[in-house]
């Protein structure tokens, strides 16, 4: 199959939609399937995917000055040059409206939704908006062949603005890397330079609407937690004088292994973000077997259900609440990895016992081919939109290879 991905986000940007899209175009490719990315920016390369880089402005007092898409040419004659299967948009702002509205006639259409952009730009002043946001969100979904969301908290978020019939991208981690018998001794220190108080990792954007500013208690009460930053972001140097002096360390992007071995070395991870509608993070962290506290929303309700070593703090609770759920959970893991035989075995151990991985993104990309994929082909065809190009059982044109 042909795959047209037009994003208004993409590598070397670094945030959990951007970690499902790198991972499922590997995929993709690793499935012989041929792929086209559209984007403000442009990645590393990865072989044999094409990408075509739009106009984009930066603000510099608008999330962070991160590259914004606009709406550009570039997208119709990339797509139509590269003639896809399907053309999956992801979560349109402008650029990502303009191109769903340019495809909708043309190609199969399948567009998804990762992020509560309207609530996003009230962080940024931009509230006034929202309207405008909402408005342009249900034109464009509506218009799709297949919606999806990330979780059942974006499907209700689009519900409420009067989108339905939403399927559920499902969730994926890399698990050869997230797993919890990793050893994280070698970033132990790093991330928390006293051995006997316990290392709080936060895993994101450092930001306003990650609820960065819920975290800094952690490092202040006393006795203190050990407070880990990992990512970047607008509000990093503010924090860092913030918390200058006290027990809080700030790494920035952390990639690969070295993040891996993050939740490795970690006590517990703290996840503060009303905003989020799926938490990646999370994902990550219980395929670790990592304890988490979170902040009581319905998405880390939603995301962590089921999962035995996680803690949800109230939306009002003080700095020492989360200390102390912190200090809680790192107990309880340490008492589970004592009666495990102790030591990084017995750490291993009782993270094996309560690890609850996502599915790999191999199968994860699977299922969006062959489900969502496949469906947005019949589908355009019963409208009388295809590619005409020869398909495989479903509708879905499979090369050579594919699974």
């Amino acid at each position: 199959m042909r795959v047209a991905l037009v994003s208004e986000v993409w590598a070397p940007e670094v945030d959990g939609l951007v970690t499902r899209l790198e991972s499922t175009v590997a995929e993709l490719r690793r499935a012989g399937h041929e792929v086209l990315v559209v984007a403000p920016t442009t990645g590393t390369a990865v072989p044999g995917v094409r990408e075509r880089r739009t106009r984009g402005v930066s603000v510099p007092f608008l999330y962070g000055g991160r590259r914004w898409a606009l709406p550009d040419g570039v997208v119709a004659r990339a797509v139509r040059a590269f003639a896809p299967d399907v053309v999956h948009v992801v979560n349109p702002v402008l650029m990502g409206v303009a191109a769903a509205r340019w495809a909708a006639p043309r190609h199969p259409l399948v567009v998804s939704y990762h992020t509560d952009v309207a609530t996003y730009a009230g962080h940024y002043h931009l509230g006034a908006f929202e309207g405008f946001v909402h408005a342009s969100m249900r034109w464009t979904y509506r218009r799709a062949d297949v919606r999806l969301a990330t979780s059942p908290v974006g499907r209700g978020h689009l519900a409420e603005i009067g989108v339905h019939d939403v399927d559920l991208w499902e969730r994926g981690v890399d698990t050869s890397a997230f797993r919890p018998d990793r050893d994280g001794a070698r970033l132990r220190r790093r991330l928390g330079p006293d051995p006997d108080l316990p290392v709080a990792l936060h895993v994101g954007r450092v930001a306003s609407e990650k609820g960065c500013d819920r975290l800094v208690p952690l490092a202040q009460e006393d006795p203190p937690v050990q407070l880990a930053l990992v990512g970047e972001g607008p509000d990093r140097a503010r924090l860092e004088r913030t918390l200058a002096g006290r027990r809080a360390v700030f790494t920035g992007v952390l990639r690969g292994d070295d993040l891996a071995d993050a939740y490795a070395a970690a006590d517990a991870l703290v996840f503060a973000s009303e905003t989020d509608t799926l938490g990646l993070v999370l994902l990550e962290a219980m395929a670790c077997g990592l304890p988490v506290v979170a902040l009581d929303t319905s998405t880390a309700r939603q995301t962590t259900a089921g999962y035995a070593a996680v803690r949800l703090v109230p939306p009002g609770a003080d700095g020492a609440a989360w200390n102390r759920a912190v200090r809680d959970v790192a107990a309880g893991a340490a008492a589970a990895a004592t009666a495990h035989g102790g030591g990084a075995a017995g750490l291993s151990a009782a993270r094996a016992a309560v690890a609850r991985p996502a599915g790999d993104w191999a199968s994860t990309t699977e299922r969006l081919v062959e489900d969502v994929y496949a469906r947005a082909v019949r589908t355009a065809a019963a409208r009388g939109v295809g590619s005409g190009r020869a398909a495989g059982p479903g509708g879905a044109r499979r090369p050579a290879g594919a699974r």
